[in-house]
């Protein structure tokens, strides 16, 4: 899912999250702004691993790929994805990436106020609680810059409209995974151009 959910470079999008007051006071966990593939993550009251083990165990009981995000229209023919309980992410946006001029740049697309990405979660034989996004086709905003993007629901797990949301040209500085400051979400003038430094 190229653009929604990132790991590296190579694979799709980080998540800009922060807790809500309750994450607040039990966690006391600070804004997150560069989360990556496998790491720990503050949903609604609670802590989840981003990604899925695969079902089976590779040669050598090693373990097999994880999966990050489930497409919509492949929950119910998919098991691991159909047991799976419902789970809201609470995100300030996501990032995704555009070609342009045979560059990558990265863009911070947000909502007016705090939302909720559709997760499903599931706790695994590594017996750690872990979640997967669900992804919709791209909203016409997103559509230019990447094909699918995190199902944006409400507290009911409703989809809801994507009223009021931009997406902006960010710096370079999200790239790099062991970033996760205010900087990653500094926006570019002009994203044609690139960055000057």
């Amino acid at each position: 899912m190229e653009g929604v959910l990132h790991a590296a470079r190579a694979a799709p999008a980080h998540v800009l999250l922060t807790c809500y007051a309750v994450g607040m006071e039990r966690y006391a966990c600070a804004p997150r702004y560069n989360i990556a593939h496998g790491q720990t993550v503050i949903g609604v009251e609670r802590e989840l691993r981003w990604g899925f083990l695969a079902p089976w165990r590779g040669h050598g009981g090693k373990r097999g790929p994880m999966t990050y995000d489930a497409p919509l229209d492949a929950i119910a023919s998919t098991p691991q994805l159909r047991k799976a309980k419902r789970v809201l992410v609470p995100a300030d946006g996501f990032y995704a990436w555009r070609k342009v001029g045979g560059k990558r740049i990265p863009y911070w697309i947000r909502p007016p106020a705090r939302t909720h990405f559709a997760g499903l979660s599931a706790a695994h034989d590594d017996h750690v609680e872990s979640f997967v996004i669900v992804t919709v086709p791209a909203s016409p905003l997103v559509k230019p810059i990447s094909p699918v993007m995190p199902m944006i629901v409400d507290a009911s797990w409703e989809p809801i409209a994507l009223d009021g949301w931009r997406a902006d040209a960010v710096s370079n500085w999200v790239n790099d995974l062991a970033h996760d400051d205010a900087r990653c979400i500094s926006l570019l003038g002009n994203p044609a151009q690139g960055e000057l430094f």
